[in-house]
């Protein structure tokens, strides 16, 4: 199972946060369903429950939707979420998706989780200046272009 940093987020009495974007993409467990992941989660890391968010951040491309910049734990039982208020956003649609996941749900405790919202800056696009020259991953290379979402 590919399960890098960033990809769960859990809150040290049995809850795991992730999104399906992350570890249910092609790129890492294309080998295992979701069931499968849980099964994996629940033995290796010693989890009860696993909430499953559909997106990470909105641009996040080069990892996939990683949960630790869109909603983590601040103490078992609380979450904090990255949310805007600005309906034109591209994040608006998936804070407002997490929102509606995290309030139907309970943690392994079976507590109503506490959902605080944590306000983002819209979106940042690069400059001309900025966009010169190569950014360099784990799995890529790309030219970037002036107008890309910086996130």
């Amino acid at each position: 199972m590919i399960l890098e940093g960033g990809a769960i987020h859990v809150d040290g009495e049995g809850t795991c946060l992730t999104t399906e974007e992350c570890l249910l993409n092609k790129n890492r467990n294309p080998h295992l369903t979701k069931e499968q992941v849980e099964d994996e989660l629940k033995a290796y890391v010693g989890v009860k429950k696993i909430i499953w968010l559909p997106h990470g951040l909105f641009g996040d491309d080069d990892i996939n939707g990683h949960i630790d910049n869109l909603c983590c734990f601040v103490k078992p039982g609380a979450v904090l979420l990255s949310w805007t208020n600005d309906e034109s956003d591209p994040q608006y649609e998936r804070s407002v998706e997490a929102f509606s996941v995290l309030s139907h749900v309970t943690d392994a405790k079976g507590r109503k989780l506490e959902i605080i919202k944590l306000h983002v800056p819209g979106p940042l696009y690069m400059t001309d200046e900025e966009a010169t020259g190569l950014i360099q991953n784990l799995r890529s290379i790309f030219l970037q272009q002036e107008g890309n979402n910086v996130i």
